[in-house]
């Protein structure tokens, strides 16, 4: 099934988006398109009822001893909904990175892989007014090796909650907790203890252009040192369409306030790219 995701087999989760999208040509056909603002307030949307694929590259500034620039590109919190009955859907919300990572001591050497990724199952109600909101477990995968991230896989809960309705806002939060399970700790440094907060609040003008600010606050509780990073930022986005498709491309900057080490991994930006497709 699709939501057995796992880096030994990353083949697996084009199928979780695929196998849904082989029954949209119908849907499409019998639903009028979507504007560019409903489009855009729809991929703001963590609990949104559309099939969503954003594309990321994410550049980390001055990262490790080197202050050289950590790039990732990822499949950034992919979501596919399932409908379980009239009452009750699941959507699944995935995120897999694949990371250049400058040596994190001297002398070491740069490594390229897959870093830790997560799918979160949310157990969302069909009937909200305006107000959605999840509940579920994470599934957290391992990365490719201890350099890259945590080897080890993991699990743990996540809520959230949107407000998207016929205002130009819209505002929302996402908070995940992960903890690792099986397999060596190596003293403590091959694990994970770490709390995900991502809020999200957003403006959309009548024309697809919109103003948004989603920074993806950490707290790792393993650290020995400083365990807090938070960003403080946003951008700017546009929705538009080639063919029937729509799309849309955000340009998003973030100031590291709070980081574990002052005069490391100040800045990051982000170009992201979202496709959306009818349920």
């Amino acid at each position: 099934m699709a939501i057995r995701l796992s880096y030994a087999a990353c083949a697996t989760f084009p199928f979780l988006v695929m196998g849904p999208l082989s029954n949209s040509s119908s849907f499409a056909q019998s639903e009028p398109p979507p504007s560019d603002t409903e489009v855009s307030k729809e991929t703001e949307n963590p609990f949104t009822r559309k099939i969503t694929l954003p594309l990321r590259y994410e550049a980390d500034f001055q990262y490790g001893p080197t202050e050289s620039t950590k790039e990732t590109f990822e499949i950034n919190n992919a979501i596919v909904p399932f409908s379980l009955n009239d009452d009750w859907a699941l959507i699944t919300r995935t995120k897999m990175p694949l990371v250049v990572q400058p040596p994190k001591k001297l002398g070491h050497s740069w490594q390229t892989g897959l870093g830790n990724g997560y799918t979160e199952f949310f157990l969302s109600p069909e009937h909200g007014e305006g107000l959605y909101w999840g509940v579920g477990p994470t599934l957290y995968y391992p990365s490719m090796n201890s350099t890259l991230g945590v080897n080890r896989w993991g699990s743990g809960p996540a809520v959230g909650f949107a407000k998207q309705d016929e205002s130009p806002w819209e505002f929302g939060a996402v908070a995940t907790q992960i903890w690792s399970t099986g397999g060596p700790s190596n003293g403590g440094s091959n694990r994970t203890n770490q709390l995900m907060l991502n809020p999200a609040l957003s403006y959309h003008f009548d024309d697809g252009w919109a103003l948004d600010s989603s920074p993806t606050i950490t707290a790792n509780w393993v650290a020995s040192g400083g365990k807090w990073t938070v960003p403080v930022g946003g951008g700017f986005s546009k929705t538009f369409r080639i063919g029937d498709q729509p799309m849309k491309l955000a340009f998003d900057s973030y100031y590291n306030a709070i980081r574990p080490v002052a005069s490391q991994q100040t800045w990051l930006t982000q170009v992201t790219l979202t496709f959306q497709f009818p349920k």
